[in-house]
């Protein structure tokens, strides 16, 4: 219970708010439970989703407070510069930022060979 209000208190208060379809813990687990027993069907992989909540898979991972914080400047950094740029966008971190950095994290591990990633890792390991 304590989790949970925690949870709801830090996204109530949290400076990034600006994204309205981030999920909380308990909608994502129902949004797995739907997925992992056939619910719905298979979520959509396009773009032009309406609900991504209900449409999309659902990850979670953790990040160490220094790969956080570079994470949270990014996002801002790149929101700006779009704003700059008059580009006709309204970033959204879960639509768009996330998406984005895990397909270009991807691309470049596929460029990678095996003795530089685990060098990557054996690297933080060791922080």
């Amino acid at each position: 219970m304590s989790d949970e209000i925690d949870d709801r208190l830090s996204r109530r208060f949290d400076n990034d708010q600006n994204d309205e379809n981030e999920t909380t813990s308990e909608e994502s687990q129902n949004d797995m439970n739907s997925v992992q027993s056939g619910g719905e069907g298979k979520p959509q992989t396009s773009q032009k989703a309406q609900n991504i909540k209900k449409e999309w898979n659902v990850r979670s991972f953790y990040l160490d407070d220094d790969l956080d914080s570079d994470l949270t400047t990014a996002f801002k950094r790149l929101d700006l510069s779009l704003s700059e740029a008059d580009a006709d966008m309204d970033l959204k971190k879960t639509r768009h930022f996330y998406p984005l950095i895990v397909e270009l994290g991807l691309e470049r591990l596929e460029r990678m060979e095996v003795t530089e990633v685990t060098e990557q890792l054996e690297s933080k390991d060791s922080v």
